[in-house]
């Protein structure tokens, strides 16, 4: 009977498939008799994942759960990361976002069911931490594009898929409890799962109701650079000097390239994730079956951040050492107020999605229907609030002409003794000594506090119709075609406060603050691991809520931090796609092998809009009364304007996918498309982001370019693929991409026309996303997966499973750096590592499991003009990067494992630089986490 089938077919593939790629279900429906017998174990999921792999429809790779509730990892993202050409960023040290052949985030379409999830970011890109990795039965990643898949991604199409209760008839239960012990956060925190599976009416209707929670308490130490800047040898206004090289050579000329400031920064993040996921299935009758999917989640980041940053961007460079690289390594220079630097980061977000699907089958035709729903909302903050530090024995009761007072001391508990000595010739992070004690609360003065936060809220309704026709004999084994439509809209309040105050300044002025607001950190915990003289003592916040109501007091305003919207930096997008597809599914055999593939055309209509309010700056003037912190300017400007802008465009995306069959399990694939990935949300919006007090020299402008086309490339792919009976497999995959529209950041700087004695012209950094040509991206995939099963006895637990990825990429639009004593950062494309490999070796038996993994990515260049915070405007690199993660069970018995991970065994650091190696913008270190457990199932 075919209510049978349903019981015994793998029906999260059917719907999948159903969704996206009917010729796969035409071939369940022949393969619908053969029993499916459970097994569970890693070598199981492997083998199932190298099935799915030989057996799909094109170029992909997959991951299967080991059983219910027990996925690879515990973060979908890290589980992805072990498949050959995929890299993933990680916040705070958890895996977050997927790079597949060297195309960032942006660049793939990640779906969860096949459908669209909304977004807790401005952009696109699926953060996976808010996917709990126990209520997943698997992942598919398709390199290779289909007409039958939607469009949207020059990188992969990355499927991941939710556990259905009629894959396993009858009743099931899990439930797990885990410990999880961050090194440096020094602190336990729970996870919780539950999941119960159950079928009734005859195996016919089934229901699966999922439910985790995870605490987790994170800290991570940092230190690094911002505003990188230069100036020249014989500027002897800026740089008395004297100035040498490592040798004590007098260097009288050449441009020489400085940090403008150190931070140092402790961060304590705390997060709680709870998610929930309900399905039910019904096999209607014997030609239908009906699916609904409910998942939800709510995930909390907040983040207190206490740290300091050194002003090294004022005049009076002395005693200066420089490298063979003009990298100013140590100098002296007068004092300026040191700063405290405290910020609130994070967001409470929550994601809705929900989906309703059927399948028919009637005769030769598999029809689905699919309607689904998304919501997602975030309210990401960003408070920073700067303190400055300053030489508290200064008498400020003295005035000019009186006996005692000090050079320069007009200029704020600064006087003409006082220093700043920086050092980077020792390590990676900057050496300070300076007169200015940084470390006792006594010093703290008040200065700027900024207070923002943004409301993000987005939509996506999608409905989609798909049929597939078997023919019943020639080359032609099934046509599919398919229509979808959907309706996503994206939008973002912002919303701040003056950061000085309205009726007392406190930036500049150096008021007091209670030195009980304020505490010192233990100096042997901050990045214990690095070695140097670095600061480690410093001045932490007590209790944030406490310094905002101190600084009201101060500013007079008890309600100051009441935030309010910012129009200009505000926008809602809308974006609306039709599509329609035809894919011819062909099947054939010649004498020495046989074969099955596909050809089709997918059209796609796309409609955008942007609305939100513009303002225009009317007036620009040095400001009267100056604050301390560098040259500020006044601007004003227009009251804002609404403003909407709508575009639309259309593609035509051709694709064809062969897999050849030559026996003995040996395969060749190939496939061809054209492909699109759309723009950035954030970046096509009509919204601008104008400084609140900007500053000479620091002058800047960015805004979104709602006028943008999608990047589009033609892509090629081949896999060469051996399956032993054994399970061992081995797999070379060679791929090009001919990028022909690419959008990249672009900066003008333009004269304001203002001209200020001293200090000459004044000109504004512009920042916008434009189309420019793009560049081609090329390299190979070798993989392998190998048993020892035929070693004697326990040794043959023992497997192994490897991959190495190798990417070359031109940028064609890539201008030659013609910048004193900075290196070209090449003509290879932004993001791309050339080198990459994962090494994950493993062992089963009689119940016990062992993993060791190892995935490295080697350096790439992350920005060719970074950003301010950061290179500013150097190229910006990110370092070599590897990770060890280990893991091990037992089976007490047939109900009860025991577990225990380490994730970051090794205590990898991330690290980026500006330009060359010793420009450190960061360096950063999250600890390891540990992670014992215990689970039962029923």
């Amino acid at each position: 009977m075919k209510t049978q089938k349903f019981r015994l077919m793998p029906l999260s593939l059917a719907i999948a498939t159903a969704l996206s790629a009917n010729s796969v279900i035409a071939q369940e429906k022949q393969l619908s008799e053969i029993e499916t017998i459970q097994v569970t174990g890693i070598r199981s999921s492997l083998t199932e994942s190298m099935d799915m792999k030989k057996n799909a429809s094109s170029i992909q790779d997959s991951i299967v759960a080991e059983d219910i509730g027990k996925f690879p990892d515990q973060n979908v993202a890290e589980s992805l990361q072990r498949i050959s050409g995929v890299m993933i960023s990680r916040t705070n040290g958890e895996g977050s976002k997927v790079t597949v052949r060297g195309m960032g985030p942006k660049f793939n379409a990640v779906k969860v069911n096949n459908r669209t999830i909304a977004t807790t970011d401005r952009g696109r890109e699926f953060d996976f931490q808010a996917l709990p990795s126990e209520l997943i039965s698997g992942a598919d990643v398709i390199k290779a594009s289909r007409a039958n898949i939607s469009e949207g991604s020059l990188g992969a199409y990355i499927n991941v898929n939710t556990a259905r209760p009629l894959d396993n008839p009858g009743f099931s239960a899990v439930g797990s409890f885990d410990l999880i012990y961050n090194d440096l956060a020094e602190k336990y925190d729970p996870k919780g799962t539950a999941i119960i599976s159950n079928t009734f009416l005859d195996d016919s209707f089934g229901v699966l109701i999922g439910l985790t929670k995870k605490t987790t308490t994170n800290r991570i130490d940092a230190a690094g650079t911002t505003h990188w800047s230069s100036f020249q040898a014989d500027n002897t206004t800026v740089a008395p000097g004297p100035i040498t090289n490592e040798a004590g050579t007098t260097i009288t000329e050449g441009t020489i390239w400085y940090p403008g400031r150190a931070t140092y920064t402790m961060d304590t993040e705390e997060r709680e994730r709870t998610s929930a996921n309900l399905t039910l299935q019904w096999a209607q009758n014997d030609e239908i079956i009906h699916t609904f999917d409910m998942l939800y989640s709510d995930l909390s980041r907040q983040a207190l951040s206490n740290g300091m940053q050194v002003p090294l961007q004022f005049s009076g460079w002395q005693d200066v050492i420089v490298s063979e690289n003009m990298t100013a390594l140590k100098a002296t220079k007068s004092a300026s107020p040191i700063d405290g630097l405290f910020q609130e980061r994070g967001q409470d977000s929550d994601t809705l999605a929900l989906g309703l699907n059927s399948i028919y089958l009637l005769d030769n035709w598999t029809l689905s229907t699919d309607i689904s729903y998304s919501k997602a909302t975030a309210d990401p903050r960003g408070n920073t609030l700067v303190t400055n530090f300053v030489n508290n024995n200064v008498d400020q009761s003295v005035k000019p002409g009186d006996e005692g007072y000090q050079p320069d001391q007009h200029k704020g508990f600064i006087v003409g003794q006082d220093y700043i000595e920086f050092d980077s010739r020792h390590g990676d992070v900057i050496q300070i000594d300076s007169t200015i004690d940084y470390s006792d609360p006594a010093s703290v003065r008040t200065h700027w506090n900024d207070i923002q936060h943004s409301q993000i809220e987005d939509e996506v309704l999608e409905a989609k119709f798909d049929a597939n026709y078997e023919l019943d004999d020639g080359f032609i084994s099934s046509i599919d075609f398919g229509i979808s439509y959907s309706d996503r809209e994206k939008s973002q309040e912002t919303y701040g406060v003056d950061g000085c105050g309205a009726i007392v300044s406190t930036c500049g002025n150096f008021l007091d603050l209670e030195d009980s607001l304020f505490s010192i950190n233990d100096r042997s915990g901050f990045l214990n691991d690095v070695n140097g003289d670095f600061p480690r003592s410093f001045v932490l916040v007590n209790d944030i809520n406490d310094y905002k109501e101190a600084i009201g007091a101060i500013r007079g305003e008890p309600n100051w931090t009441n935030e309010i919207i910012r129009p200009e930096r505000s926008v809602a997008n809308t974006e609306e796609i039709l599509a329609a597809y035809g894919q011819v599914n062909l099947v054939g055999e010649f004498e020495t092998f046989s074969w099955n593939g596909n050809i089709g055309l997918r059209y796609v209509d796309t409609t955008n809009s942007s609305s939100g309010h513009s303002i225009e700056r009317i007036s620009l003037i040095e400001k009267p009364i100056q604050d301390g912190g560098g040259l500020a300017l006044e601007a004003t400007y227009t009251e804002p304007a609404v403003i909407k802008v709508s575009t639309d465009y259309q593609k035509w995306l051709p694709s064809f996918n062969i897999n050849m069959d030559f026996g003995e399990g040996f395969f060749i694939k190939a496939a061809a498309a054209k492909v699109i990935s759309r723009p950035a949300l954030e970046d096509t919006g009509v919204n601008k982001n104008y400084q609140q007090n900007p500053r000479a020299g620091d002058l800047a402008t960015s805004g979104g370019n709602p006028y943008l086309n999608p990047y589009e490339a033609n892509q090629f792919d081949t896999s060469f693929e051996y399956y032993d009976e054994s399970g061992n497999a081995y797999s070379l995959g060679l791929f090009y991409k001919d990028i022909t529209s690419f959008i990249s950041t672009q900066t003008m700087n333009v004269d304001t026309g203002l001209v200020i004695e001293g200090w000459g012209s004044v000109y504004e950094a512009i920042t916008q996303k434009s189309n420019r040509n793009g560049g081609t991206v090329s390299g190979f995939e070798i993989a392998g997966l190998h048993y020892f099963d035929y070693l004697p006895g326990w040794l043959s637990g023992f497997g192994i499973q490897a991959n190495y990825t190798f990417t070359d990429s031109k940028d064609d639009d890539a201008s030659e750096f013609d910048r004193p004593n900075v290196q070209s950062p090449g003509s290879g494309l932004e993001g791309f590592s050339e080198n990459s490999y994962n090494i994950i070796g493993f062992y089963e038996i009689d119940g016990f499991q062992a993993r060791a993994a190892y995935n490295w990515r080697e350096g790439f260049l992350a920005y060719r003009s970074g950003p301010r915070i950061g290179s500013n405007g150097l190229p910006q690199h990110v370092d070599d990067y590897g990770q060890l993660d280990l893991s091990a069970s037992y089976d007490i018995n047939d109900s009860f494992t025991v577990s225990a991970e380490v994730i970051n065994a090794t205590d990898a650091h991330i690290l980026e630089y500006a330009d060359v190696r010793e420009r450190v913008t960061k360096l950063q270190y999250s600890g390891r986490r540990y992670q014992i457990g215990v689970t039962a199932r029923f």
